[in-house]
């Protein structure tokens, strides 16, 4: 559970000017090694336990933005789902957060465990919220903008130790540290009373005198929050319900995470937009839509979209063949004769194919052809292809690439005949293709050449958005 700062103080913090220095200054932030952590998903240190399907309830009092006492309501939800962040897969929990029964924030907190047993905070999404409406995401994640993540949990925290960065992200003035205050206590909340009881008193770099205490039951984790000295929120909250969602419930809660994803693509793209998509445990890709509501479903696309060829029907060619090749994907590829002619670029209507794919929103994309060069002849190197794609935007969120103008990728292969990946480009841009809502698109590949061929495609999100395959044939 993040440390909760009210709206007012959000926006109060982020027009400082910071005082630190740098991401490598000594003592700002953890030393993180990607390297570390061999089954970071399984996250059973005792302190600070994540359990898929597990959900915490807390109640307390907090001030609002006035100073005035307002009843406060916390839910934590470990959910089943993971991201790569900074080289390491992270769980997601989904917290809600209520001030007087209105939604204040909704947060996507990512953590992982280290081989060690410490946990460390990778990133988060917190979604703030007044009157109804959206006013900020202050969002940040290990490895993007000069973050760096830090320690949730120790692996066996002792008093005495030094304090440590719960995670360092200047850029959105995060700043937290925790230490060791006290061991063994006996502490009784609502749920239950509990022995053996851990405190971490918690700073920040923006308010040095302010000090969250947080109090941890071994096999629970969190059961308590209380405060100290210049805490201006005076927040406590105390743990009410520990509830094992069922099958539905985390199912129901799983889609809800995966709609705060969905906003987080669009509202963050310059950190959020910059990470992979939501998975399983094991990395799998999400291929089930969720059921948000009983007639609402979220679009879950895969990291990384790959065709090959001989999936595609008949009806997707328009003056194209299919050819078969032993070495390509199904021993087909797609291609036309070599008479020698050059084709025109778009909007002019001349061989292509179509098909569609399922993306997410305002996720940075590459696209990558498995280009046969034919021989050249005639007027014709047989090595270029023009790729379209509707619902597609730049980075600036302005209208490109759509199927039928004169707006396109360019695939363009060597003068040597013969097979290589060749990446879809734009003279003067980074050639990164972003989508304006996730969902099913439409992708037009036209031939600018005779002789051309390809027997695969691939729009990537994450493993080759810098550098193409380095197989010949790329599974799915």
């Amino acid at each position: 559970m993040r440390r909760f700062i009210s709206i007012a103080l959000v926006i109060a913090s982020l027009l400082l000017v910071s005082s630190c220095g740098g991401a490598n200054s000594a003592g700002d932030h953890e030393n993180f090694n990607a390297d570390s952590f061999r089954d970071s998903t399984n996250i059973d240190n005792s302190w600070f336990p994540l359990k898929p399907g597990m959900q915490y309830v807390y109640d307390g009092i907090t001030n609002d933005d006035e100073g005035n006492p307002v009843s406060r309501h916390l839910v934590v939800t470990v959910t089943d789902l993971t991201k790569i962040i900074d080289g390491v897969r992270a769980v997601a929990t989904w917290d809600r957060d209520y001030n007087d029964d209105s939604l204040v924030e909704a947060e996507l907190a990512f953590y992982a465990q280290a081989d060690n047993g410490t946990v460390w905070r990778m990133g988060e999404h917190p979604e703030e919220y007044k009157d109804g409406k959206f006013i900020t995401a202050p969002t940040w994640f290990s490895g993007i903008a000069d973050s760096i993540a830090g320690i949730e949990m120790q692996g066996t925290p002792q008093q005495g130790q030094a304090s440590y960065s719960q995670g360092w992200a200047p850029a959105v003035e995060f700043t937290d540290r925790g230490q060791v205050s006290q061991m063994d206590q006996k502490v009784c909340v609502p749920a239950a009373c509990y022995e053996g009881v851990l405190v971490i008193d918690e700073t920040s770099r923006a308010e040095p005198d302010a000090h969250q205490l947080k109090y941890y039951a071994p096999g629970v984790g969190n059961i308590k929050v209380d405060w100290k000295g210049a805490d201006q929120t005076q927040e406590t909250l105390e743990l009410t319900e520990v509830i094992q969602l069922s099958a539905d419930e985390l199912a129901e809660a799983h889609a809800d995470a995966l709609k705060e994803e969905k906003h987080a693509y669009e509202v963050s793209k310059d950190i959020y937009g910059k990470t992979l998509p939501l998975e399983l445990p094991d990395g799998a890709a999400l291929d089930i839509v969720p059921v948000v509501e009983s007639t609402k479903s979220v679009e879950i696309p895969a990291a990384e979209i790959v065709v090959y060829a001989s999936d595609l029907p008949d009806s997707a060619l328009y003056e194209l063949d299919f050819i078969d090749d032993a070495a390509s994907p199904g021993g087909k590829l797609i291609g036309l004769p070599n008479n020698g002619d050059e084709l025109d670029a778009p909007p002019e209507n001349d061989p292509h194919v179509i098909f569609t794919a399922s993306v997410a929103s305002g996720t940075p994309y590459r696209c990558w052809i498995h280009m046969k060069v034919g021989e050249p002849k005639g007027r014709s190197q047989a090595n270029v292809m023009w790729a379209q794609f509707s619902n597609a935007v730049d980075e600036a969120n302005q209208e490109v690439f759509q199927p039928g103008s004169a707006s396109f990728l360019m695939a363009q292969g060597s003068t040597q005949a013969g097979w290589a990946w060749v990446g879809c480009n734009q003279e003067g841009s980074d050639s990164l293709v972003y989508f304006q809502s996730a969902g099913e698109i439409t992708v037009r590949l036209q031939a600018g050449a005779e002789g051309v061929g390809f027997d695969q495609f691939i729009l990537s999100a994450a493993e080759f958005l810098a550098e193409p395959p380095s197989t010949p044939i790329v599974e799915k």
